[in-house]
């Protein structure tokens, strides 16, 4: 598996909010991330696919437990590439333009 940096950056700025709010909860947060990326890694097509595509990738996404984020991937040949980290209410499909 493969993560961007951009969502690697997206993932430590929400930790980063998590933690400015309560001294732990940004620690959580990563804890979270790490238990769904796991769970992609052994399974992605395990997850749904993401229907506001109109495309023939397969990008699905894997909502964390407990934090309003979701991992956004995309399953390829070779790999599975993480695209973003997202909060499920902000600035939907922003990551479009990552897929290349």
């Amino acid at each position: 598996m493969r993560v961007l940096m951009e969502a690697r950056e997206e993932a430590e700025a929400a930790a980063q909010r998590y933690e400015n709010q309560q001294q732990g909860l940004g620690e959580r947060f990563l804890e979270s991330l790490a238990r769904a990326l796991e769970h992609v890694e052994e399974q992605p097509q395990l997850f749904p696919l993401l229907e506001t595509l109109k495309t023939r990738r397969e990008v699905r996404r894997s909502i964390l437990r407990r934090f309003p984020y979701m991992v956004v991937y995309e399953i390829r040949p070779q790999e599975t590439l993480v695209l973003a980290v997202a909060h499920v209410r902000r600035r939907p499909n922003y990551w479009r333009r990552r897929l290349q």
